[in-house]
């Protein structure tokens, strides 16, 4: 069996962690997943998804299939491929803001003692800028990541963006088979306007596309929980693509029915959580999203097997 580095370290980092029949899983969000890029996951059976589940003890385990395997779905992941070139932007404006921020700014590689001292208040403003929807990595939260990738090397990096010797922007990385996750990306919002996140993110790219060469540069799936236009902003700025995939979910018997019972009443349940935006609707909305998603997955294989 090999051994995934990538869950090792989540389990350093304290989170929880399963093996089963060759697969690792963890705890993200409160539900369990696979520990794996998209292009490393392995092949999963719903028998074991659902040994995982009734072992974990949590509300339902969420898997994907056929990564870059099927023409269009409602699932994907948004991912930059290739080299990194600033001419290829098409949009000429913009290219002249990623230009300003490569001239107002430099990037590059923190050490875990930087990441320790310098990240936390670049996180803490972030915070600000978002009133409170942002998570804050402290320092007490970054010794805990720093000291437990240490132990497992390799997988864990963060980029900085640097005014002389300030840093004002960070992004947290996730290495697995020659892939980046950038997991956590964080601006003291007071540098957006010289074109800081600008600057950071053609840093990331030339460094992992251009220089390490990696396979792709992850940004994540489509997003279930969150409102945001920053997909959309990566996409059309600097060249990022949707690479489709199938989502799955075994749920836990209760919770199952729960969602059964709730998801003829999605649409009303979304226009309350546009609405009010608080935690029960947001992720009840989030849940019947996800929901909405895996059976317009299961069209697509039916589709596939005529």
């Amino acid at each position: 069996m090999e051994q995934n580095n990538y869950a090792l370290l989540l389990k350093e980092q304290g989170n929880y962690v399963l093996e089963l029949d060759g697969v690792y899983w963890y705890e993200y969000q409160g539900f369990i997943m696979p520990a794996y890029l998209p292009h490393c996951q392995p092949k999963v059976s719903l028998e074991t998804a659902t040994r995982v589940l009734k072992i974990s003890g949590r509300p339902f385990v969420r898997w994907d299939s056929d990564f870059n395997g099927v023409e269009t779905s409602e699932w994907w992941y948004i991912l930059k491929k290739g080299t990194w070139d600033i001419e290829n932007v098409p949009d000429k404006k913009k290219r002249w803001m990623i230009k300003q921020g490569i001239k107002n700014f430099t990037t590059k590689p923190l050490t875990y003692e930087k990441v320790v001292k310098l990240c936390p208040d670049v996180a803490s403003k972030a915070a600000e800028r978002y009133k409170g929807r942002s998570i804050i990595e402290t320092e007490d939260v970054l010794v805990k990541r720093t000291n437990a990738a240490k132990k497992v090397p390799g997988v864990l990096e963060y980029i900085g963006c640097f005014e002389g010797e300030k840093l004002v922007s960070f992004s947290e990385n996730y290495i697995q088979d020659n892939a980046v996750w950038l997991a956590i990306i964080r601006h003291d919002p007071e540098y957006l306007k010289k074109y800081s996140s600008y600057g950071l993110m053609n840093g990331i790219l030339e460094y992992y596309l251009n220089n390490k060469k990696f396979k792709y540069v992850l940004d994540g799936s489509r997003s279930i929980h969150h409102r945001t236009e920053f997909q959309e902003h990566l996409i059309s700025v600097f060249g990022f693509t949707k690479e489709y995939a199938k989502l799955h979910i075994a749920y836990s018997g209760l919770f199952g029915i729960l969602v059964n019972m709730a998801y003829p009443f999605r649409n009303f349940i979304w226009k309350l959580a546009d609405k009010f935006h608080n935690s029960i609707f947001n992720n009840t909305s989030a849940v019947l999203k996800q929901e909405y998603i895996v059976q317009a997955c299961q069209k697509i294989i039916s589709k596939m097997r005529l």
